[in-house]
């Protein structure tokens, strides 16, 4: 979500209309609609990641068109939606796009979870991805150790469902970062060599026009 507000505020900086959609979010928590006349039986689910890119964005549109299904477990949001009697709906995750398209020229997707993570019943994060069209696909991962294993994963299974990566952010873990911080980058280019690669420092935000690609 930080990343994605960075790229976020990037391209409002350059004067580019974005919108911000998250399809559907877990762990979220009973919120009141203050705006509401009668806010003591107005609650509804809050996802606070979804606040925060609404926010980055300028609050187009609502929140409800940002992110349109909501689970409180904090699992993954297909077992979520089981444990309220629901199941996320996978004609909404696309049709949710729709509001967008008037109102941007851009549209930064946060998916749930990881590249393989369950969105919904016989759905992951890549399905979900591969039935989008003039989509680019970016991973965000924590510059520190394991991340290599876990980026050449991500790519190597991304293949065998012919999808391109076309962007990693490497992002800092902590202000310190650990003793592979400052090599993760160059060892995961030995393997994936075609691949863009941002890092991003501790509590930075992105910069060149280049890298805010998604």
């Amino acid at each position: 979500t930080y990343i994605a507000c960075s790229l976020v505020t990037a391209l409002r900086r350059d004067g580019v209309r974005v919108g911000v959609y998250k399809p559907v979010a877990s762990g979220c928590i009973p919120h009141r609609d203050e705006s509401a006349s009668h806010v003591d039986d107005d609650l509804e689910l809050y996802s606070e990641d979804a606040f925060q890119l609404w926010s980055a964005a300028g609050r187009p549109l609502d929140l409800q068109s940002v992110c349109p299904q909501r689970f409180s477990a904090a699992v993954a949001p297909v077992d979520a939606a089981r444990r309220e009697g629901r199941s996320v709906n996978t004609d909404l995750l696309f049709s949710g796009i729709e509001p967008w398209r008037e109102h941007c020229d851009w549209l930064v997707i946060e998916g749930a979870g990881g590249l393989m993570s369950p969105l919904a019943d016989r759905m992951l994060n890549i399905d979900f991805y591969r039935k989008l069209s003039d989509a680019e696909l970016c991973l965000v991962a924590p510059n520190r150790l394991g991340v290599i294993h876990d980026v050449l994963s991500a790519d190597h299974a991304a293949a065998r469902w012919d999808v391109n990566v076309d962007r990693l952010y490497l992002s800092a873990a902590s202000a310190e970062g650990d003793a592979s911080t400052a090599t993760n980058r160059s060892q995961i280019l030995e393997w994936l060599p075609g691949l863009a690669i941002t890092e991003v420092g501790h509590g930075a935000e992105l910069g060149k026009t280049s890298d805010r690609k998604s």
